[in-house]
């Protein structure tokens, strides 16, 4: 069982690796390597600046999230005992792909003229409750698995949690985008 849960994280994370990849690759051709990214947001739509290299890299985490956080509900509702191991390493997955969010978030935000962040500033307020919460659901998923049999009715219910947050900020960024976001 250990073998299988282990394999499972390692080709959800080669998988992860190789999309990322070729997301980089991607946007090195559309943009020139040797160019750094400038774009003009001022005069981009919503649909443009959705598509925006930083605004995808943080939903392609997003869902890497959702991901990580239904295979660790899965596993700790599970008829086994949850593997603190497989646990931790979906864990620090999550929190990975939460920090790269941020980051991006952050690139994003910068690539913004005054105007843009402007004209957003509604939207962006409202988006920061969920993603606190997110990030205080991931919290507690951390403080799960630090013990050394995770209790896999609170890591399940931890991780639905990050799934309901998830789930609101998809919402939100649906009815920003005008068309529901696979998660």
């Amino acid at each position: 069982m250990k073998t299988k849960a282990y394999t499972t994280i390692l080709a959800v994370i080669a998988l992860m690796l190789v999309s990322a990849v070729g997301s980089l690759a991607q946007t090195e051709r559309q943009h020139g390597a040797q160019k750094p990214m400038q774009h003009d947001m001022s005069k981009m739509d919503m649909s443009s600046m959705m598509n925006e290299p930083h605004h995808a890299l943080a939903m392609a985490y997003m869902q890497n999230i959702s991901t990580f956080a239904k295979t660790l509900q899965n596993h700790a509702e599970g008829s086994s005992p949850l593997d603190a191991k497989f646990a931790r390493a979906a864990v620090a997955e999550l929190k990975r792909s939460l920090d790269q969010i941020e980051e991006y978030h952050g690139e994003h935000m910068k690539m913004m003229s005054e105007e843009m962040r402007s004209h957003m500033a509604a939207m962006m307020k409202d988006m920061e409750m969920p993603r606190s919460m997110l990030k205080d659901a991931v919290s507690a998923l951390e403080k799960d698995v630090r013990a050394d049999q995770p209790d896999s009715t609170q890591v399940a219910a931890d991780s639905a949690n990050v799934l309901k947050h998830l789930d609101k900020m998809s919402k939100m960024h649906a009815d920003e985008k005008g068309m529901k976001m696979k998660m």
